[in-house]
């Protein structure tokens, strides 16, 4: 046989099953599942949000916060770098890396400084195996990836409302943040055909600092769809609603719960989402959620370990075999780095706490002077700090 005629058909039956696939997609107007393309822009791209359900978009606290509401950029307190590895079904991976600090400037708004963060997505979806006959009979075997994407994000998210509000006797103290995403997504199929998109991301979120409560909401992969072939496929637009809830326990701990509904507006699906994080004595967090109302709806659990500017995060949902993920990362905060005169402190979401009394003085008996009280040594700093 006549080796380069056998790769060109190999190549043409290749072609072939990419047509085979393309036609298989449910046009963009009809709706429904399977109706949108590079369907990796629906993963949630943190382990701790993932052990949690997924319920993020009012939380939105770290630098993950870009892949669900990128307005809580504006609660950065200091530079983080985090790196993300997935498994999931078969051979299929995910590798995130992303980067967020708070900017030496003040936002548009002039309430604080904003957040900026960039983000770097990387997956595969495993190998495709197809086995075409030729017109001798026999069997040839075709391996190569099934699909491929990468995703570069560029996030900024800002305080734009900082007061107190009164309500009907009571104060809050509202905090407002919005954000905004730019996304360049490139994904190739069966390395034959390759396509590419620009998107955007909004997100809002509030809190009230002496409730302990937020809402969040944000849309997602807003934008041109991808176009392979002859068809263009849209994106999966996410629309995300949200609230949670954080407050103290007992000595340094804390629980957050929080509960969020995801719309599919391409594909006119749902998804339904609570979760948990217990925060233990500020080393260990532990978080349990649950999916429903789509196929890979089940319980997922993760694990949080912290320790100085070290955090270790895992994981996992348990849908079944096909649905099965496991997510790792490892981030960390650079402490030294100082936005302005000033270190901004994390939010906590706790109440006002009352203040302990001052130590009462003995007053000085007549003709005596009081005793001059020494001088506080300067405390010795032993952090770089970046000031700018």
């Amino acid at each position: 046989m006549n080796y380069r005629h056998d790769q060109n058909r190999l190549k043409s039956a290749a072609r072939g099953a990419v047509l085979a696939l393309l036609c298989c997609v449910p046009p963009a107007a009809a709706g429904g599942p399977g109706s949108a393309g590079v369907q990796v822009l629906k993963t949630d791209m943190s382990p701790r949000a993932l052990g949690m359900g997924g319920a993020f978009v009012a939380v939105a606290d770290d630098v993950y916060a870009a892949e669900y509401n990128p307005a809580g950029l504006g609660q950065l307190y200091l530079p983080e770098a985090s790196a993300m590895y997935q498994s999931g079904f078969d051979d299929a991976t995910l590798q995130h890396l992303s980067f967020g600090l708070p900017l030496p400037i003040q936002g548009f708004a002039g309430f604080d400084k904003p957040g900026l963060g960039i983000s770097a997505m990387f997956s595969d979806s495993g190998r495709f195996v197809y086995n075409p006959i030729d017109s001798d009979g026999g069997v040839n075997t075709v391996s190569m990836d099934a699909e491929s994407t990468r995703v570069i994000a560029l996030s900024y998210g800002e305080k734009i409302f900082s007061d107190e509000v009164n309500l009907e006797g009571y104060t809050a103290k509202i905090d407002q943040y919005l954000g905004l995403s730019v996304k360049y997504i490139g994904s190739e199929l069966l390395e034959t055909y390759s396509a590419s998109a620009l998107a955007f991301d909004g997100g809002w979120l509030l809190r009230d600092n002496n409730l302990g409560l937020s809402l969040g909401a944000s849309i997602s992969n807003f934008g041109g769809g991808v176009k392979y072939y002859q068809e263009t496929t849209p994106l999966p637009t996410i629309l995300r609603l949200g609230a949670a809830y954080q407050r103290p326990t007992v000595m340094s701990q804390s629980v957050l719960l929080a509960a969020e509904a995801d719309l599919y507006l391409q594909e006119k699906l749902k998804s339904l989402r609570a979760g948990l994080e217990y925060h233990f004595q500020e080393y260990f967090n532990f978080r349990l959620g649950y999916r429903s109302a789509e196929d890979n709806k089940g319980a997922t659990v993760g694990l949080g370990v912290h320790y100085e500017n070290f955090s270790l995060d895992f994981g996992m949902t348990m849908g079944g075999e096909v649905f099965n993920t496991s997510q790792v990362s490892f981030a960390y905060k650079f402490s030294g780095w100082r936005t302005g005169e000033y270190l901004r402190k994390k939010p906590q979401y706790r109440g006002p706490q009352a203040e302990e009394p001052a130590a009462k003085v003995k007053p000085a008996k007549a003709g005596q002077k009081a005793p001059a009280k020494p001088a506080a040594k300067p405390k010795k700093d032993s952090d770089f700090f970046w000031i700018y």
